[in-house]
């Protein structure tokens, strides 16, 4: 602060300093030039700033009082550092989906790269913007994952506003759940070898619940199932197999095709399961019988025999 020829009494309290502070005027020329540091106002952005000095504070070594006002040349601040929010688009993601992923800033920023993220679960496209305050990439999650809980991270301190201001701490997106597994089942059969008259209990346990499943996905050799049920919520399933009569096999798979299965994100089973083997013999035995000798006299005998159709 200049004057115009040496003064007295001048102090801080003459001064007002819009969005700052002074630290206490100090003169070393006799009272003429008077310098103070300011130091403006934390997390803070104005573009018209100024500092006004009433002159009625202060005189001259004559005694006249200075009057009306002086103020400053303007100054601008920028103290607020920039921060940033995140939004996934899509929060349930499954096998061959991709989200959008919004990073919005509170001012245009530079430094910014995919290198200041960390990605849970998945991989982010290259970040592009036109205006250096919204950013967006596309997220791809990792196949075969199951996990209910992802964020993205965001190191704040990788970027800076145009004052040159960096950011501070981390910016956390919402989160957002992946399923990209496929159902898969185990067959188990109860009774692995079956006769005549007898009923197997077969399980068809899937990894986790799965929709649309019936009968009609399941490929049953030489006998018929009754209609599969659940009572977990589409995880085990039960029927009861029954034998064709009159069939001897000794190779026999229950087949399911798992692309008829859907879990409750939405993701299709893929190939085939099959259970374990069971034989099958529901034939009955039969029997022939041959008398050797059909025309017997005194002193004879004849051989009989029982031929059957197994052991």
């Amino acid at each position: 602060i200049t004057f115009s020829e040496a003064v007295t009494g001048f102090t801080n309290a003459d001064l007002t300093v819009a969005n700052g502070t002074l630290t206490a005027v100090s003169s070393s020329d006799g009272g003429i030039t008077w310098t103070a540091t300011l130091t403006p106002t934390n997390n803070f952005t104005s573009s018209v700033n100024q500092i006004t000095l009433n002159r009625a504070g202060v005189q001259d070594l004559a005694g006249n009082v200075g009057t009306g006002t002086t103020a400053s040349n303007n100054y601008a601040i920028d103290t607020a550092r920039p921060t940033a929010s995140i939004v996934v688009a899509d929060t349930a993601l499954s096998i061959g989906e991709t989200s959008l992923v919004t990073i919005t800033f509170s001012e245009a920023v530079s430094g910014f790269t995919n290198a200041d993220l960390t990605v849970v679960n998945g991989t982010l496209s290259t970040l592009t913007t036109s205006n250096n305050i919204v950013w967006t990439a596309i997220f791809t999650p990792t196949n075969n994952i199951t996990d209910s809980t992802n964020l993205i991270t965001l190191a704040n301190t990788g970027v800076s506003d145009a004052a040159g201001n960096v950011g501070s701490g981390t910016s956390t997106s919402n989160n957002y759940a992946i399923d990209t597994q496929r159902p898969t089942a185990s067959l188990l059969f109860a009774d692995a070898s079956l006769t005549a008259g007898e009923t197997s209990l077969v399980t068809i346990t899937f990894s986790e619940a799965v929709s649309g499943f019936t009968n009609a996905d399941l490929s049953v050799p030489n006998g018929t199932l009754s209609s599969v049920t659940s009572s977990d919520g589409g995880i085990t399933w039960t029927a009861v197999y029954t034998p064709n009569s009159n069939v001897n096999d000794t190779t026999n798979l229950i087949t399911l095709n798992n692309a008829g299965v859907a879990d409750l994100a939405g993701n299709i089973g893929s190939g085939t399961s099959n259970s374990g083997n069971f034989t099958i013999d529901t034939v009955r035995p039969s029997a022939t019988i041959v008398i050797a000798d059909s025309a017997l006299s005194i002193g004879e005998t004849s051989l009989v025999t029982i031929t059957f159709s197994e052991a």
